[in-house]
Parts: C-alpha cells; structure tokens; sequence
C-alpha cells in the first residue's frame, strides 16, 4: 500500500508540476524574438490540447460559451542573430527585438553564448576588440552590437558549415538558472518566464473556467506585440483580457477587441540584466490567481 500511494504522488507532481518547477524549467529554455519555435514545441508536448496557431503562438482553448476571454504571456526574448561571419571565422550578430536596456550589449562581452544552429546547440564566446591595442589615445567606449564578435572554434566557413551555422542563426546567453536566497530565482529574462510558468501550472490545474477561455503563450512580445495582436485578431474579440507580465505597448490599436483588461503583474528585481530575478513564492500565488481569474472568481 505505501509503495502504490508513493507512485499515485509521483504521477499527480508529474501531470501538475509546481509553479517553482516549471519557472526553473522555462528559465532554461532559449525564445528569441522570431524564434520561439522550440519552446512552443516543449508547451505543445506540457499541455494537453495545445496547439499552434497560425502566428505561431501555443494556444490552450477551456471551456464555451460567453464570456469569452483571453489569457496571456510572452514566451520570446530579446537576443541576437548571426549577421555575418567576420575572417572566414567569427560571427557578427544583430540585435532582434526592442532594447531592454542601454548595456544590453556590454552584458554579452565575454560571456558563454548559445548559436541556435540547424545541426543544434553550438557553443560560444562572445568577445569584443581589444581595447589594448587603441592607439594615438583614443579613448575606449562601450561596446555596441556592431562590435560583438563570437567565436565558436572554427577556423573556416567549412568549419561553420559542418557546424550547421548559417546566418540569421539566433544567439543567445547560455541558461543556467539559479535560485539562492528565499526561494528566489535568476536567470536571462526571468520574469517572462516565470510568468508563463504560474500560467502553465494554472491550466495545468484544470481549472473549471466560467465561459470560454483562450489562453495564449505570445511569440513576438519584442517585436511589437506581434504574436498577441495576431492571437487576437484569430481568436477574439473578448469581452475581458488577462495579460500576466506582458510589456505592452499599443493597446490602443485593439483596445475594442481586448475588452475588459487587467493584469498579474509579476515583480523582477534587476530587470533587463543576465541576473534577473523573481521570487518563487509570487510565482505561486500569480498562478493561483490565474485559476480563480478562469474560474470566474473575484
């Protein structure tokens, strides 16, 4: 009897993983802007009845009939992409998505980076021109985007080709999540994440939703909301909106088609930063709220 009651707890964690769980999960995963396609497989395969829509947002439909609302997060991030392969060997990158912060670019300087490559993950280092070798006493400035180079252990552009490194490859920092403290939580675009995480876990409860309920895992947050306006226009109008962390911008083009809004705004302390961070204990109680707000509860 202890061992089959054992096995019953260990299904019900794994068919509803904890809010903390799937924040330190998501946290992990690499979305740039334009580029959320792996991620939105990982929450096809999390969550029954999951699908894609024609933006390429991971939609979840509970429920019939009126109200008909919305639920939504965004899954993207911003990064870079290849631009260019510098001396048969070093990549340049562009910036995707909207500036997070003014040392966005500098925070990259020196760090493990991820190239998205079509063979897979590829290692590498992001790097910046030697400010030792600056002569007639210019002064150093901070590194832009222009002047990121990355360095992935080729020695030629057949070295880049067996790699499966093509330009427009997304880059990205290498994820490694870390919680200290209080059961806080940090990682590249923490908030993000964990707010998609407290959705999950909500709809991963099951909630009985009180009408329809469209929930909607945004690509394109950083590219003028591009995957929520599209959501809206495919799905909606609604006559009320819940959006969980989301930076929108111009809500007033489809203020008519969002219906009634409010927000589950999740906290982040250094925001924009490699070290962003979240609270796990809010993720939860975000999460929570979610299923009353499906539920219909006040």
């Amino acid at each position: 009897m202890l061992s089959f009651g054992v096995s019953l707890v260990l299904v019900q964690a794994i068919q509803i993983p904890n809010p903390s769980q799937l924040a330190e999960r998501f946290a992990g995963m690499t979305a740039v802007a334009g580029y959320e396609q792996a991620m939105v497989d990982s929450l096809l395969a999390l969550m029954p009845g999951a699908v894609r829509d024609r933006a390429g947002n991971a939609v979840v439909k509970l429920g019939t009939g009126s109200p008909k609302r919305l639920v939504a997060c965004p899954i993207d991030e911003p990064g870079y992409v290849v631009g260019n392969v510098k001396e048969g060997k070093y990549l340049t990158v562009r910036r995707v998505g909207t500036l997070p912060s003014p040392l966005f670019d500098q925070w990259h300087e020196g760090r493990r980076v991820t190239v998205w490559s079509r063979s897979g993950p590829v290692p590498g280092v992001m790097a910046v021109p030697s400010t030792h070798l600056n002569r007639g006493g210019v002064p150093s400035t901070s590194a832009t985007a222009d002047e990121l180079v990355i360095e992935v252990g080729a020695e030629s552009p057949a070295d880049l080709s067996a790699l499966g490194v093509d330009l427009l490859s997304p880059v990205a920092l290498v994820k490694a999540p870390h919680r200290y403290g209080k059961e806080l939580l940090a990682a590249p675009s923490a908030g993000q994440r964990a707010a998609c995480a407290a959705l999950a876990a909500a709809i991963l409860a099951r909630p009985r939703p009180r009408g329809s309920v469209v929930a909607v895992f945004a690509v394109g947050s950083w590219i003028r909301d591009a995957g929520l306006f599209s959501a809206v226009n495919l799905h909606g109008p609604f006559d009320q909106t819940a959006l969980v962390r989301y930076p929108l911008t111009d809500m007033e083009a489809a203020r008519g088609a969002f219906g009634q809004v409010e927000r589950f705004n999740l906290a982040a302390k250094y925001p924009g930063t490699p070290v962003e961070t979240v609270a796990l204990a809010e993720v939860e109680q975000i999460a929570q709220q979610i299923v009353n707000w499906i539920g219909g509860a006040p």
